[in-house]
């Protein structure tokens, strides 16, 4: 997918919102599912331990995303930005269940390190 290297708890996290998201409409076409074993692949997850997790809450994968920095935070929004769009079919049911996550795993917030000279800002 890109060079960002996520671990495995990190992985099977972006997984389930990935998958979350792709399930939200109800319908998961053969582009969407395609895209979703790339994904997978790429991030050396398999689908056993995938679902193997769907078990537990929720809350647990949200809590492990805003741990993570903000680079991969910026990935993972670019991996369901990726999702939402690989069938070329953006349904109302994908985007509010994206809001959702967006906010939840609150993926744009900044770090709470300070910011960098190279980083920009006032």
């Amino acid at each position: 997918m890109n060079n960002i290297h996520f671990d495995a708890i990190e992985s099977l996290a972006v997984a389930r919102l990935v998958r979350i998201l792709i399930v939200s409409d109800g319908v998961v076409n053969r582009k969407e599912s395609d895209f979703f074993e790339k994904m997978l692949q790429a991030m050396n997850v398999s689908t056993d331990i995938l679902e193997s997790s769907l078990s537990e809450p929720v809350e647990q994968t949200y809590e492990i995303i805003r741990n993570m920095t903000g680079v991969k935070r910026r990935e993972c929004g670019r991996l369901l930005r990726l999702a939402i769009s690989s069938d070329n079919v953006v349904d109302l049911s994908e985007l509010s269940r994206l809001n959702d996550i967006l906010e939840n795993a609150a993926l744009f917030r900044p770090d709470a390190k300070p910011m960098t000279k190279n980083e920009g800002g006032f």
